[in-house]
């Protein structure tokens, strides 16, 4: 309102001065209409300018709400503004206060001239100097207000430059983080395609992992001659073994450990033969006929490579009890060292403590077993297996010990001296070696072909997650649980004497050996007060008689595993032993 106001008054004294510049003319007489005509071109110039100034400031009140609404921090700037006006305003008033005294003169000048045409002029000449001093005021204010609005848009380009600067900063930071987004983008997407492609070769390797098998089976009637149906299965891990036909097949191509126990009775002789694809691989003798005995067992081992379809079997001549006779095998862990070694002749005492017998029939994956001096040397640290199976004849009671690095161990004793007839003993023993350890099988005398094996396997790493454990009796022992007072090996701590405690869930393997000494025999491996294994042996004729068996059984952790024996029973000393390890969860 107040530039509205402004231009006006402007126009309005811009008129009166250029038509004072007429006023000569007033003595013609004719002044008064001329002068009427030209305040009404004023008044019509002013609407059209009013009407023209409303139009461009109402745009420019349009444009101020705009701008108002873009930037909101102008507000500071607004206030100063309509302090300045309001500043304005005061001024305008005191110039419309003068305009109206203006006003008055010129209707009072006016009057004057009608009645004094020359007074009049000299007054009207006193008015244009008046208001030339009020156009000089009006143009300072006008000129104070272009400054002030010019100062504004400058603020205002200003506020807007900034704003600017703003953006482009938010845009900066927009493209830094889109940047930033991309790579945390690509980086989890190259992630996840890792994980897809480890989980995949994960999987992968899973499929191609080996499964885990393991079987035992006990005979539950007595069977003369041919093929043995061990048809009470007790455990059958992966199931490859068939109690309907007694028959392992081979799903897996692999190393495999098979271990079998013959028992009889009734003064007799029976042959047992272990068969790959109908070809004899191991055998054992069991002999009961000397006169004072009543029963006997002997077990045997066998490790062997097999390819998926292999079918392994037990084919006997002669009989084998029920209950005691059992059938068992498992596949040994990928990749370790194995060995099976079989005499096919009779082996004499080797010449020196620094060799072993000479197994001649080998199987020897690693190629760490030396034929030629009956040694075998450990590829690396860890936990191996190794069974001994030695047959004696005509009267040979031969103490035969295993050789660890040039000390021996004391391993089985098979007594013969009740004549013509031969007697069978073995052992399965753990033990933790280092790399380049050395053991070999060295005894007094001759042992005879066939049924005499020596057989290494290596189970694992030493540690707790490998439960094994090895101990014996050093004095003769009568009650049960049999008590074993020493402890070779335990890697878990699980092992207290008189029984195991499962560390953990899984399958486990148990070997036991009762030595008899001028009795007979019988014990049973139990699990949790039931029996799992028994075995059988009489040495009232030659004295000293052993049986053994082996067992293979799932477990849960904390089950307890323990041998028993009868009250009028006794187990005679070193000889009688008990290991164990576990095979697999």
């Amino acid at each position: 309102m107040k530039l509205k106001f402004l231009l006006f008054f402007y126009v309005v004294v811009r008129a009166i001065s250029a038509e004072l510049e007429s006023e000569r003319s007033l003595q013609t007489g004719n002044a008064y209409p001329k002068l009427s005509t030209f305040l009404q071109e004023i008044l019509n110039r002013e609407s059209l300018l009013q009407f023209t100034m409303t139009q461009k400031i109402l745009k420019l009140t349009v444009d101020s709400k705009k701008k108002d609404e873009e930037i909101s921090n102008l507000n500071q700037k607004i206030r100063e503004l309509q302090t300045s006006q309001m500043e304005g305003k005061t001024k305008l008033l005191s110039h419309l206060e003068d305009f109206q005294t203006f006003s008055l003169t010129v209707n009072e000048t006016l009057q004057i001239i009608q009645e004094n045409q020359s007074a009049g002029y000299i007054k009207l000449m006193a008015v244009q100097n008046k208001s030339g001093m009020l156009i000089n005021n009006l143009e300072d204010d006008v000129n104070g207000l272009e400054k002030e609005h010019t100062d504004f848009k400058k603020d205002l380009l200003q506020l807007q430059a900034k704003q600017s600067d703003g953006d482009n900063d938010v845009l900066v930071l927009k493209e830094k983080h889109l940047k930033l987004f991309n790579a945390v983008n690509e980086t989890l997407t190259d992630i996840w395609q890792n994980l897809i492609e480890y989980d995949n070769q994960l999987r992968d390797r899973i499929a191609r992992l080996p499964p885990d098998y393991a079987f035992y089976s006990q005979l539950s009637t007595s069977i003369t001659n041919g093929y043995v149906v061990f048809n009470n299965c007790k455990t059958n891990e992966g199931s490859a073994y068939d109690e309907m036909t007694g028959i392992f097949t081979c799903k897996y191509s692999g190393t495999y450990a098979f271990s079998w126990t013959i028992a009889n009775s009734g003064h007799r002789y029976t042959e047992a033969e272990l068969l790959v694809n109908d070809e004899v691989i191991g055998s054992s003798g069991t002999d009961s006929r000397p006169s004072r005995d009543t029963a006997d067992s002997s077990t045997g081992f066998v490790a062997c490579n097999l390819g998926v379809g292999d079918k392994v079997r037990i084919r006997v001549n002669g009989t084998a009890d029920g209950n005691y006779s059992t059938f068992s095998g498992w596949r040994l862990p990928f990749g370790n060292s194995s060995l099976y070694a079989r005499a096919m002749s009779q082996l004499n005492k080797p010449s020196t403590l620094s060799r072993g017998y000479p197994f001649q029939s080998v199987i020897n994956n690693g190629n760490h077993y030396d034929s030629n001096k009956g040694i075998y040397t450990c590829p690396e640290d860890g936990l191996y297996a190794f069974t001994l199976t030695i047959e004696t004849s005509n009267g040979l009671a031969l103490r035969v010990f295993l050789y660890r690095s040039g000390r021996g161990v004391l391993s089985v004793l098979p007594d013969a001296a009740s004549g013509d007839y031969v007697d069978t003993s073995s052992t399965l023993r753990i033990f933790s070696l280092s790399k380049g350890d050395t053991i070999s099988v060295y005894g007094d005398g001759v042992i005879e072909p066939l049924h005499s094996t020596f057989a290494v396997w290596r189970i694992g790493n030493t540690s707790s997650e490998t439960p094994a454990f090895m101990g014996y009796i050093t004095a003769q022992k009568s009650y049960s649980p049999l008590e074993y007072d020493k402890e070779v090996l335990d890697t878990s701590n699980s092992f207290n004497n008189n029984h195991f405690l499962a560390p953990k869930d899984g399958v486990y393997l148990f070997f036991w050996n009762m030595h008899a000494n001028y009795r007979r025999l019988e014990s049973f491996l139990q699990v949790n007060y039931q029996t799992v294994g028994r075995t059988i042996g009489d040495g009232r004729t030659a004295d000293h008689d052993s049986s053994s068996n082996l067992v293979i059984v799932r477990l849960h952790k904390n089950d307890n595993v323990k041998v028993m024996i009868r009250g009028i029973d006794w187990a005679y000393n070193y000889y009688t032993m008990i290991s164990g390890y576990f095979l697999f969860p």
